[in-house]
């Protein structure tokens, strides 16, 4: 009886421990197999507490693991882009006020990424200043214990979703990195757009709310002040913008439908500005009615003219009517800037922000940058001179020589600063802006620079 016993328990002993390794191994297998399609309950509980944190991640793979380009579907991204990502949503889709935007359609799959809606991808000083965005996609919004966060307002017209992070108030960046980009993405909604802007100081919205109400017949969505509008639903939403070029559009990207041409031309009309066409010239033309007015655009610190005077009192020797300005940063500042600049025929900068206001110029007129020491001729040509001759302006570079530059009276003949730029850009984009873009002022040779200013009267003829 006792080995009866004895055996009895053994049995029990067996069948109770591979009962045991059973109930552990089986649900790893399950997990193993179906890993794919679980969803996490911290998940669930995130995507629907409205005032949670956005770092949702939704399974196990990011989309941009698996997404390249352009595809049919609810969910079309293009992440490959050196400059800027962007994704278009179709479906039930809900923006909660923690930047998370929720997306419901039958033929999705569960996942989630995170971007940032701003055309600096690869710049991190840009994107320090720029919101992430998480996007939660699903087949399904119900759960066993959840269900949709509620529309607080329905929408049916589309929205943009964009950041103005980044270097926000520099009028280049602006143009560059935001409203042509902008632009680019909204042209085939036709003003019938939501803009939902992140990262935007009430300022910026100010300056440029005549060019964003162009763009869209809507409200202009502060992102960040929208936290009382509760959670927005449209049904179709574009994150982040599409970039072209360098303050420019690319017209072989948009087969010719349109062109730099089209923004400038938006821009003038949203400012009210009167001029299309800047003035021709049939003579010499020595006449009040005949003289072209020329802005100089007069920097108060760095790559500033130091002999601004006599730059004025040249250019009024060969004919020109001459205008003193500098960009005013308020909104009140920018409408009548933009004026001064639509009334000019011709507009002459150092290489920085303040040429960037050559999208209020009419058509015809020139730009002429002048570019200071460094090696930047090139970087200066994409900047502005490509864009000027996107907008039908004419465009005259003028390179100074070394005499010219204020670090000739910094550095002896032979330093490398004066000798030997590309070696200075070698050291990367921090050492060239310390050399080259902060600490340098122009001093024009007058005689010398009277060259530029007769191509300019020519290109007017």
């Amino acid at each position: 009886m006792a080995c009866e016993k004895k055996g009895v328990s053994s049995f029990t002993v067996k069948v109770g421990l591979l009962l045991f390794a059973g109930c552990i191994l089986v649900p790893i297998s399950l997990v193993t197999m179906f890993r794919h399609y679980t969803v996490p309950l911290q998940t669930l509980s995130l995507l629907f507490s409205v005032g949670s944190a956005s770092s949702v991640i939704w399974g196990e793979e990011s989309i941009g693991s698996h997404r390249s380009g352009r595809n049919e579907g609810p969910v079309l991204c293009d992440f490959p882009s050196s400059r800027s990502d962007m994704c278009e949503l179709k479906g039930d889709i809900r923006l909660l006020p923690n930047a998370t935007i929720v997306l419901h359609h039958p033929l999705t799959r569960r996942q989630s990424w995170r971007m940032k809606p701003h055309p600096r991808k690869n710049d991190r000083h840009a994107l320090a200043r720029v919101t992430e965005v998480t996007v939660v996609s699903s087949s399904s919004y119900a759960t066993a214990d959840h269900s949709a966060p509620r529309c607080t307002a329905n929408h049916t017209a589309p929205a943009v979703v964009f950041s103005v992070g980044g270097y926000a108030g520099n009028m280049f960046h602006d143009m560059t990195d935001v409203l042509v980009p902008l632009f680019i993405t909204t042209r085939r909604f036709a003003g019938d757009v939501h803009l939902l802007v992140g990262d935007a100081q009430p300022w910026w919205l100010d300056k440029f709310r005549p060019l964003l109400a162009a763009l869209s017949r809507h409200d202009v969505v502060d992102m960040d002040r929208a936290g009382g509008r509760g959670v927005l639903c449209y049904p179709h939403v574009v994150l982040g913008l599409e970039f072209h070029k360098e303050m420019s559009v690319d017209a072989k990207r948009t087969a010719g439908e349109y062109s730099m041409a089209d923004f400038t031309r938006l821009a003038r009309r949203s400012y009210g500005l009167l001029r299309d066409t800047a003035i021709r010239l049939h003579g010499r033309g020595d006449r009040d009615g005949d003289r072209p007015r020329l802005l100089l655009i007069s920097r108060k610190t760095t790559r500033a003219f130091t002999n601004v005077g006599a730059i004025a009192e040249a250019a009024a020797a060969m004919g020109y009517e001459v205008v003193v300005g500098e960009l005013e940063h308020h909104a009140a500042g920018m409408a009548s800037f933009a004026r001064v600049v639509n009334s000019c025929d011709v507009m002459v900068g150092v290489h920085g922000a303040g040429l960037a206001n050559l999208v209020f110029l009419p058509v015809g007129a020139v730009v002429v940058q002048v570019v200071p020491l460094g090696g930047l001729d090139a970087m200066a040509a994409e900047d502005f001179g490509a864009p000027a001759h996107d907008a039908g302006l004419r465009y005259v570079h003028y390179r100074i020589a070394v005499a010219e530059s204020s670090l000739a009276r910094r550095y002896p003949p032979e330093h490398r600063v004066l000798r030997d730029p590309a070696a200075v850009r070698r050291d990367g984009w921090m050492a060239l802006r310390a050399a080259y873009l902060v600490g340098q002022n122009v001093t024009l040779d007058v005689r010398r620079f009277e060259g530029a200013l007769r191509r300019v009267m020519e290109l007017l003829r």
